[in-house]
């Protein structure tokens, strides 16, 4: 059994390069857990998720790091080097981490995350958007271009899917890929990142937290930080697909669009992700800061 000083360094794998993150995401679509935690100061950390207000967090959390003023703010810059300050822990180290930090995170209902991922992230999964990522990848090596859709091809036939036309209906491409979630998990590393299960990132075991909050209680959760560290952090949630619905269909998509039998499997799908909150509601005592004097904000604004 791993066992750690207050003072050790953290262990876990660290993402320096864009081959250190495929790694990273290729083990998580191959069913292992690692837990992607910050730490926040000597005795606590944060595992933060994608889809779970994680533009939000990560941006509070690089705001306490380096100031209000030297933090970086644009959307990619905020994921790109929180990533370089990130700590992916196995069970064991996430376990050892625990004994010495009070660890948080964020659980959201697995179908709004869902959404959440189909209104920033599916319309990658169209024959356009793909080979121009393979383009940009391939530089201007033809060989290497033909290489990687022959690539692509065989596995996208192998897990029986196939990329959407870029014409595609969004409201009928999100109901087909989430009764073929599993599969396309294993085709696209952006996507899985996105949509893996939320136990993939927090482990399978709710002890190792302090809390496991929700959605509606991010906004506290900052303002907790903010006081605790005596900074005025900024509290605005981070919109990422509100500011573009008017012009890209593929940033309306709504709950209210899955079909039954894309709800049905979609539930099947994430059953350990509630099983994970049910256990957690029982082991876990519920989080409260007494320095708090407003309602947390309609958790839709942390999308």
């Amino acid at each position: 059994m791993l066992s750690l000083q207050p003072m050790d360094l953290l262990p876990g794998l660290r993402v320096r390069t864009h081959a250190d993150w495929a790694a990273v995401q290729q083990a998580m679509q191959a069913g292992a857990s690692l837990s992607p935690l910050l730490p926040l100061g000597d005795d606590a950390a944060l595992v933060w998720i994608p889809k779970n207000g994680c533009s939000s967090l990560k941006r509070a959390w690089l705001q306490l790091r380096f100031g209000l003023m030297r933090s970086p703010s644009s959307h990619d810059d905020v994921h790109g080097v929180s990533q370089l300050h990130t700590h992916w822990l196995q069970a064991e180290e996430l376990k050892a981490v625990a004994q010495h930090r009070a660890i948080v995170a964020i659980w959201r209902d697995p179908i709004d995350r869902f959404v959440s991922a189909c209104r920033s992230h599916l319309v990658e999964l169209t024959t356009g958007r793909i080979v121009a990522k393979l383009q940009a990848h391939a530089g201007d090596d033809e060989q290497a271009l033909r290489a990687l859709l022959q690539f692509h091809q065989q596995l996208f036939h192998r897990h029986g899917v196939c990329s959407f036309s870029d014409e595609a209906d969004p409201v009928v491409v999100m109901n087909e890929v989430a009764q073929h979630l599993s599969a396309w998990i294993q085709c696209h590393l952006d996507w899985s990142h996105h949509t893996l299960p939320q136990v993939s990132f927090l482990g399978g075991d709710p002890k190792v937290y302090r809390t496991i909050l929700g959605m509606e209680q991010i906004e506290d959760l900052i303002a907790h930080w903010g006081q605790a560290s005596g900074m005025a952090l900024d509290l605005a949630p981070q919109h990422v697909s509100q500011p573009l619905e008017a012009t890209d269909p593929w940033r309306r998509l709504r709950r209210d669009q899955l079909t039954p039998e894309a709800l049905a499997a979609l539930e099947q799908f994430y059953a350990p992700d509630r099983a994970f909150l049910i256990l957690a509601q029982q082991l876990l005592p519920v989080w409260q800061s007494a320095a708090l004097s407003f309602a947390a904000r309609n958790a839709s604004t942390w999308s």
